[in-house]
């Protein structure tokens, strides 16, 4: 993300390790809290704001590569412990501390990198710090060699339904919301056809495959579908989706020669 030309930064900063992210958007903010006070009737006075706190609102979007991947999906498993924001905006340099996280949303579009939007909220002891003169730069990737780590990219053809894969899924929207439980749920988008019949049952494992080099996967158990699909007769191709609820456990994959790592959500 360029501003006036230059490169922002945003960076996570987690027991001790940062993780710079290659973000596209972020809004991260430090907005009030309070009540409004409505004017005297009969008097020509302003509505008044009583300020009792501060609060932090705000969300960033990323693309996935090797390392950022690790990073968030660990984030998302430890979603009840704080973390530190470090955002460098060129006009300003802040950070964020003691945030947590309220809600992500993982999306993929057929041939496009995926993207992990994380919805933020800070902790009852958040507070907000500059940048001291001892704090470096923190880009995304090997700047200074020209290596920028390998972003991930959605096949729609690599999704399978109980060990059966499906012709084409062009897009996905995985939506998680932290409470007292974890709730996730999912839309599949997919061209409706006789190899893809509507779901009437539920779906006991729900496979997609981030990277085939890094063996990087992601693993839904238990969906259970909110609606029934109709099948039509019409010549054309039919676009549709359909939304299930993610009753069982996310399973965030690493499986190659160097690592293995499971990510349970």
């Amino acid at each position: 993300m360029k501003i006036q030309g230059r490169d922002c930064t945003l960076t996570v900063l987690k027991d001790g390790e940062f993780v710079p992210l290659p973000y596209s958007e972020e809004t991260v903010r430090v907005t009030s809290k309070g009540y409004a006070m409505p004017s005297c009737i009969g008097r020509r006075s302003r509505e008044i704001c009583i300020e009792t706190g501060k609060l932090i609102q705000g969300c960033f979007v990323t693309r996935l590569e090797y390392l950022c991947a690790k990073a968030l999906f660990l984030l998302l498993f430890y979603y009840e412990q704080t973390f530190d924001l470090y955002a460098d905006r060129i006009f300003e340099k802040i950070i964020y501390k003691n945030v947590l996280i309220k809600s992500f949303e993982l999306r993929g579009q057929n041939g496009e990198a995926f993207k992990l939007r994380m919805d933020l909220q800070g902790a009852e002891n958040f507070y907000t710090d500059n940048w001291g003169p001892l704090v470096p730069a923190l880009p995304w990737g090997d700047f200074d060699n020209l290596k920028q780590p390998r972003t991930y990219f959605f096949d729609g053809h690599c999704i399978t339904a109980d060990l059966k894969v499906l012709p084409l899924v062009y897009r996905f929207e995985l939506y998680g919301r932290f409470g007292e439980t974890v709730s996730c749920k999912i839309k599949l988008y997919f061209p409706l056809s006789k190899e893809h019949s509507p779901v009437k049952n539920k779906i006991e494992k729900l496979s997609i495959v981030m990277d085939v080099t890094d063996g990087v996967s992601l693993d839904l158990y238990d969906l259970v579908p909110e609606s029934v699909l109709a099948d039509i007769n019409c010549a054309d191709t039919v676009l549709c989706y359909q939304s299930f609820y993610v009753t069982g456990i996310v399973v965030f994959n690493v499986r190659n020669q160097n690592e293995m790592l499971q990510i349970v959500l």
